[in-house]
């Protein structure tokens, strides 16, 4: 059982377990925060476009968990916006694929990875843990780590761009601007519905085995 910090709220609990996460750390990441090839590039954004997908129904079947009206409106609208507040074109998703298109993927040969593979099949184990486990999993192990982990990549990008003829960063901007609003939305979720030591715990052991999952995504690159 993952055990409380009497000197920190539940917030600085979750943000310090992220930040100091081996998967910020992992050797795949930094090694490309230093020097990004164009191949790289294609193969994290083509695992992560995986990873889009499901996201939105990770959020859904999260609200699905609960009755609590005000937890599955602030879930309800990050799926929204996810969606691209109902312009499929705007979606997350459908801006990756632009994304990939413009660099020159070939969509014809896309094949999720086994390592993507896992890495999702552990993410549902977690959201099926319960509501608490599934806010942790969500919040501060996705939509927290992915404003760390896209700002290494976007870092990378920039770099890039400067050797090579890409196009506008869309994607990552959309994202980072999104998992800035939306991670702050879930913290305060999480703040206002974990009211007991035990809904707490719950939440951080969702958000540990939600990291220790993303790991999984990095061996298979």
């Amino acid at each position: 059982m993952v055990t409380l910090h009497k000197k920190l709220n539940l917030k600085e609990i979750l943000k310090l377990e992220v930040e100091n996460h081996h998967v910020l750390k992992n050797p795949w990441l930094l090694a490309k925060h230093n020097k990004l090839t164009k191949d790289d590039l294609l193969l994290w954004l083509s695992q992560e476009y995986f990873v889009s997908v499901d996201f939105v129904n990770w959020f859904l079947l999260t609200a699905a968990k609960t009755n609590d009206i005000e937890s599955k409106i602030i879930l309800v609208e990050n799926i929204w916006e996810e969606l691209g507040e109902g312009k499929s074109e705007e979606s997350h998703v459908s801006i990756l694929v632009s994304f990939l298109k413009e660099i020159g993927f070939n969509f014809d040969k896309h094949k999720i990875l086994d390592h993507t593979k896992q890495y999702l099949t552990k993410m549902k184990e977690v959201l099926d843990l319960g509501f608490f486990e599934s806010l942790g999993a969500l919040g501060p192990a996705n939509e927290y780590l992915l404003k760390l982990e896209y700002g290494m990549m976007f870092e990378s990008y920039n770099k890039l761009s400067e050797e090579l003829s890409l196009p506008n960063a869309k994607f990552f901007k959309v994202n980072l601007n999104a998992d800035e609003g939306h991670s702050a939305k879930l913290f305060q979720l999480i703040e206002d519905k974990a009211d007991s030591p035990e809904k707490k715990e719950k939440v951080i052991l969702g958000n540990k085995l939600a990291l220790d999952a993303r790991m999984i995504f990095y061996k298979g690159l």
